[in-house]
């Protein structure tokens, strides 16, 4: 026994008994007598067993995540083959939402979307493009600190 628990205890107490109450069949982590109530401090949840971790867990979760390299290959040439036959769409955008004015009737045609100018075209003069955290790419105005998604073109007003 340590000299720090003998100079502790009771010199009469038992070596295997608690180091709070002296009895035999606890040890103080779960002593009732004590001034410490270990269970308040640490909860229910430290003194509960886990679950045991099998390797045949382990390798199971590692064989999910492997990616078939093969089937991969197969599905990036069937890809590639439909689009150099002009059966998928070049580009994924989705279609632009247009709101009509309330007092717009029915039968007026719907405005078109204003056209954005290619991706490599220069911006207009004081904007920059950065990316963010998931890599999509937002346009902000250097003097007004304006931060928009939609690239700006001559015509975007700036306030």
């Amino acid at each position: 026994m340590e000299l720090h628990h003998k100079l502790r205890r009771d010199p009469s107490w038992h070596p295997s008994g608690c180091n709070i109450c002296g009895q035999l069949g606890h040890q103080a982590a779960n002593c009732t007598n004590g001034t410490i109530n270990w269970r308040q401090i640490y909860g229910d949840e430290a003194f509960r067993l886990k679950d045991p971790i099998y390797p045949s867990d382990i390798y199971r979760s590692m064989k999910e995540k492997e990616v078939d390299i093969a089937a991969l290959q197969k599905r990036a040439q069937e890809w590639a083959k439909a689009h150099a036959n002009g059966t998928l769409p070049v580009a994924a955008a989705a279609p632009v939402a247009v709101k009509q004015p309330a007092d717009a009737s029915s039968s007026a045609p719907a405005p078109t979307a204003a056209v954005t100018p290619p991706v490599d075209a220069p911006l207009p003069e004081g904007w920059a493009a950065a990316k963010d955290g998931q890599g999509r790419t937002y346009f902000w105005h250097k003097t007004t600190k304006k931060v928009q998604w939609d690239r700006p073109n001559a015509d975007t007003p700036v306030s």
